[in-house]
Parts: C-alpha cells; structure tokens; sequence
C-alpha cells in the first residue's frame, strides 16, 4: 500500500507553527498592548481621547499599516489557529495539572477571541459597510464611540458585556500565549524562570484588564462634550428647538 503524501501544512509543520507563535506576539501582541492603551486615554478625558486617535488616523501610509501589520497577521494567525484549535485533545477531565488547564483555556479564549475579533471590526472599523456611518469621520472620536458606537443595534449595557468578556479572552490568549512562546523558543529555561515569566504574564494581564476596563467604563458611563466641553452639535440643536 503505498504511503499517504504530506500536504504542504504537515510538509512545514514546525516553520508554520513557529510563524503562528511569532505573529501572536509580534504584532499582534504589540497591536493588543497599544489600542487597549490608546483606548484607556478616554478615562482622561474625550480632549486626551480624540488626541490619540487623530495622532492615529493622520499617521501616512495608515491603510497599508493596518493591511500588512494588523488584519494579514491577524488573518494568518486566526486561519491556522483553528488548524491548531481543531487537532487539539483536551484532558483535563483525567489529569487536572495546571498546564492541562491553561492548554484548554488556550483553546477556549482563541474561539472567544476570533469572534470577538469580528464582531468588533463589524461594530466599529467595517460598521459603514452596514449602512451605519463611518466612525473615523464621525469626529469627535469619544463622540462617535459613546452616543453612536455602544448604543448602535443593541443596548449599551449588551455591549458592554460582549466587550468585556472578548477583553478578558484576548488577554487571557495573549499572555498565556507569552508565556507558551518563551518556553517553546528558549527564552526561558528552567522552573524558576518559568514562574517568573508566569507572575510578570499575569503583571501584564493585570493592566491590559485594567487598560480595557477603564475605556470601557469611560466610553460607557461619560458624557460626551463638543470641542473646549461644549455639548455636542446635535444635542445643542435639540435643547434649542424645545
């Protein structure tokens, strides 16, 4: 009987494997850290918010970035991240050891994640494409996210549970990824430096929570104002009419 022929996936297993891992971190990983840190700026204020993200939006080259450094990276990364999610055996029912644990969650907060990766791109970047209007020309930016983005289709507070538990799994697949990918490239050898990587992963967790919790507390619980605090345009014109 002649002997089946590995396909390009098995061919390049460990190369593709590695690239996977890679990309979750860079930069992927550098992306996560910087928008959840862009987004806490709303905690500041709409001023320090709107000044971030016009920094952003007025960066040259933008759309290739986002194309070359943010969806191909995310694409390739979610595409054989399922690979990986559907090939994978679970066993924490038979041995309960943290590492089973943190295996399965892995897996778990990934299928989280890649919904939670759609459905926000839907939401905000692509919300236009659904006949909602574009949030990078709806300036002011806090205005666009508080009034308009998390009131859009479903109830703010709906929202605000979608975003938390997406937030929570990205971080969670982020630094526990981190921690899978110093082991697995030798970054760390040995059980001392392995709980070291685990206790600043879980630093890191910590504040990307804290990062994304307060934005969303800020875009969810502030009010909105116009350029120097005035209110906004469309809610003067209504105070004025009645």
């Amino acid at each position: 009987m002649a002997e089946a022929v590995a396909g390009p996936l098995d061919q390049h297993h460990f190369a593709i494997r590695r690239l996977h891992s890679l990309m979750g971190i860079v930069p992927i990983g550098a992306f996560l850290f910087n928008h959840l840190l862009t987004n806490s700026t709303a905690f500041l204020g709409e001023k320090n918010f709107d000044d971030h993200v016009l920094w952003i939006h007025h960066m040259p080259w933008l759309l290739a970035i986002e194309v070359c450094f943010i969806f191909v990276p995310i694409a390739f990364h979610a595409v054989y991240g399922v690979v990986i999610a559907l090939q994978a055996r679970s066993n924490v029912s038979r041995y309960g050891y943290g590492d089973n644990w943190r295996y399965m969650l892995q897996r778990v907060t990934a299928w989280i994640t890649l919904v939670f990766i759609v459905v926000h791109l839907v939401h905000f970047r692509f919300a236009h494409w659904f006949g909602a209007e574009s949030y990078a020309a709806a300036h002011p930016y806090f205005l666009a996210f508080t009034q308009q983005g998390f009131t859009m289709w479903l109830p703010m507070s709906a929202w605000m549970v979608i975003y938390v538990i997406g937030l929570a799994a990205a971080v969670f697949h982020l630094c526990n990824g981190l921690v899978t990918f110093c082991i697995t490239w030798g970054v760390v050898i040995g059980d001392d430096s392995r709980k070291r990587l685990s206790l600043a992963a879980a630093a890191l967790g910590l504040l990307l929570m804290a990062w994304g919790l307060i934005s969303l507390y800020a875009l969810g619980t502030m009010e909105a104002r116009g350029p120097g605090g005035a209110e906004p345009a469309h809610v003067a014109q209504h105070e004025h009419l009645s």
